[in-house]
């Protein structure tokens, strides 16, 4: 009995490490990999458009097609710049068209064309 109580107790803790490993490197796979090919202001006076906002074009995971997708960007969103192994702080100023990002998404997506959907997190990858 002494052994099955070690032997859980082991994969316990192996299981933490690994989960530990995978949150300290920041390895979250991203949802799509793409490139900017439009950004859009929020407008103030534009009831429709009040979030910033970016069109990526690219592969969403586990698809082979070339989607366009609206991905919004609010003051949950994280932005950051790859920087080799690190991940550098940045803001929406720091997004420009034609960056190559990774991004992860956070809620629903809105069946319009292009979709939208909100994101989690941008990360702009050196090309």
């Amino acid at each position: 009995m002494k052994i099955i109580t070690l032997f859980a107790i082991l994969v316990v803790l192996m299981m933490g490490v690994v989960y530990g490993v995978m949150f300290a490197t920041g390895e979250e796979k991203a949802d799509m990999n793409g490139q900017i090919v439009g950004i859009c202001l929020a407008d103030s006076q534009n009831e429709n458009n009040t979030q910033n906002s970016i069109l990526v074009e690219g592969l969403i995971t586990g698809n082979s097609k070339a989607y366009n997708l609206t991905v919004k960007i609010n003051k949950d969103t994280g932005i950051f710049k790859k920087n080799g192994n690190k991940r550098d702080n940045a803001t929406f100023n720091d997004l420009k068209t034609g960056d190559k990002v990774m991004v992860m998404f956070t809620g629903p997506f809105v069946e319009s064309y292009p979709p939208q959907t909100t994101a989690k997190e941008i990360v702009i990858v050196p090309s």
